[in-house]
């Protein structure tokens, strides 16, 4: 029951993948909520708590790294997973943002399952903790804030 009291925010434009990563979510016992867009994501976090946010990267409104930035502002500390279908050119500027974790689509579930429970299991560690601990993670590429 590793999702158990998690609370997890997947914001895509695509409706039906949204309700299919919440589906799996709540499959591993987390409380997910799906989303459209950034604009409806930053409602969402303003009315309650979310331990993580996974957000789509290619969005209208407000795409995944405008998200990122805001998250970041104002919740420093919440973990960010960014997923996109096309990842060319985008490893450098998630890097630069802060980002938790980046993963291709369509999402492998295992691999964001055991990246969520890293996020939850080292929010509060240091940001070289974090590189160390996660450094056996090869399956879903890790990146941090410069």
């Amino acid at each position: 029951m590793m999702g158990y009291g998690k609370r997890v925010l997947v914001v895509d434009d695509e409706k039906q993948v949204g309700r299919l990563l919440v589906r799996h979510l709540e499959l591993h016992y987390f409380a997910a909520v799906a989303v459209a867009n950034g604009l409806q994501a930053l409602g969402a976090l303003h009315q309650r708590h979310f331990d993580a946010v996974i957000t789509d990267l290619h969005m209208p409104y407000l795409d995944g790294f405008d998200l990122l930035r805001q998250c970041h502002l104002i919740w420093p500390r919440l973990p960010v997973i960014l997923m996109s279908g096309n990842l060319s050119g985008v490893v450098r500027p998630t890097t630069a943002q802060g980002a938790f974790a980046y993963l291709s689509k369509p999402v492998d579930i295992e691999k964001l399952i055991h990246v969520l429970s890293e996020a939850f299991t080292h929010t509060d560690d240091s940001r070289s903790s974090q590189i160390d601990m996660l450094s056996h993670m090869p399956e879903a590429q890790r990146c941090w804030a410069v």
